[in-house]
């Protein structure tokens, strides 16, 4: 873990010196919200290479593959945008975040034991998962003065757990609505 917040923080003081843009960054979905930040790096007039860090809270309920899943953990992402897609100020998106959560779960039932003995029986753990979280978006870029922007986005794609440690937990599709602000350089 310390090899990889290592390898996040140099990525990051590399990005800071090239940037053009940074911004405040969040993002909610059904079972979660995501704040960050974020960092655009200008490849040309359209085109803009994407980092970011941030924290993924999550309370799935029993969304997952357990009666009750929550938790969270740190993450980056990196990605790609191009602006003015198909109109002025529309921003289309590629990007991949990598997530390091630690899910609290507890499921109902498991435990094999005379009804009458323990009815409300339950099962309690906490898995390690590495999740991956491809996805592709629309972005819409409100200009509020020279340097200052707003932009509200939604995304969709997938959380797939490509390291677990523990009992499998939910993956599977995921929708997200966004609002950046930011601060253009």
């Amino acid at each position: 873990m310390k090899q990889i917040l290592f390898i996040i923080l140099a990525f990051t003081s590399t990005t800071l010196v090239a940037q053009n843009s940074i911004s405040l960054e969040t993002q909610v979905y059904p079972a979660g919200i995501i704040p960050g930040i974020r960092f655009d790096l200008n490849l040309s007039d359209n085109s803009f290479l994407t980092s970011g860090i941030g924290y993924n809270f999550t309370d799935r309920q029993d969304f997952g593959k357990n009666d009750n899943e929550e938790g969270g953990g740190p993450g980056f992402s990196l990605g790609y945008a191009r602006a003015n897609f198909f109109t002025e100020n529309l921003t289309a998106h590629i990007r991949t975040d990598l997530w390091f959560m630690d899910i609290d779960w507890e499921q109902k039932g498991l435990i094999i034991c005379d009804p009458t003995a323990c009815p409300n029986a339950v099962t309690r753990g906490t898995t390690e998962i590495t999740v991956l979280q491809p996805t592709l978006g629309l972005g819409y870029n409100l200009i509020l003065s020279e340097n200052l922007f707003l932009k509200p986005n939604l995304s969709f794609g997938y959380e797939i757990n490509i390291k677990t440690k523990g009992r499998e937990v939910g993956e599977g599709a995921i929708l997200l609505g966004g609002l950046s602000f930011g601060y253009d350089f």
